[in-house]
């Protein structure tokens, strides 16, 4: 079962660029886990854990079953190691940021269970940790709940669920529903005290889906 593939295999997938240069630019923006081709000159090769499950779907159709799309090839839990840093940020000092890779607005490390990250299929060069505020997302997220986020480039449009989005210079932590008919996003907010609102044509380019919500983690 194969793990990574080279920038020619991915041209043309669902969701990926039609140029060598496009799956370079790419994988660079997503900070995918790489490695030189062995006997492919300046060939690089990407691990299947990068990908979006569609795109995985994908690569089985052609090459066969793959290994790894979790990432477990990648670290293993042991005696040794039993948890992983990932970055913390604040929604409210993310604002702006867009992205959820600059150490700019990170406010920390928060120690996760490697279990934890493996059973969600996540991995940990690609979670975040997200400290919310705010009673919007009420009951699913609480005020001062902290969520775990998959950073993993998205295929659009995503499936429904609650993702971590920045819509002009402002990060919000929402539900997104696809309208298939409108061609754009229901954004809601769980708490039916707060409007939900929609996105459509033009206004989806105010509109970076940041990452997916994997877990809320609360204290009691």
């Amino acid at each position: 079962m194969r793990e990574w593939f080279l920038s020619s295999e991915l041209i043309g997938l669902k969701g990926m660029p039609n140029s060598l240069t496009g799956i370079g630019q790419k994988a660079r923006r997503n900070n995918w886990l790489s490695r030189k081709a062995s006997g492919n000159g300046r060939a690089m090769e990407y691990h299947v854990s990068n990908f979006h499950e569609d795109v995985v779907k994908e690569l089985e159709a052609k090459y066969g079953k793959v290994s790894g799309a979790n990432g477990s090839s990648i670290y293993a839990v042991n005696e040794v190691c039993e948890s992983v840093h990932v970055p913390e940020f604040d929604v409210k000092a993310a604002a702006g940021a867009g992205i959820l890779v600059s150490g700019e607005h990170q406010i920390g490390k928060f120690s996760v269970s490697a279990q934890l990250i493996k059973d969600l299929d996540l991995h940990p060069d690609h979670t975040a940790v997200i400290f919310c505020a705010g009673s919007s997302m009420l009951p699913t997220i609480s005020d001062n709940d902290r969520i775990l986020v998959d950073t993993r480039e998205l295929t659009e449009p995503v499936k429904d669920g609650v993702y971590v989005i920045r819509i002009d210079d402002m990060v919000y932590v929402k539900r997104l529903k696809w309208n298939i008919l409108q061609q754009g996003y229901e954004i809601v907010s769980d708490n039916p005290e707060f409007d939900s609102f929609s996105m459509f044509g033009e206004d989806l380019n105010r509109l970076k889906i940041i990452g997916r919500a994997a877990m809320v983690m609360r204290s009691l």
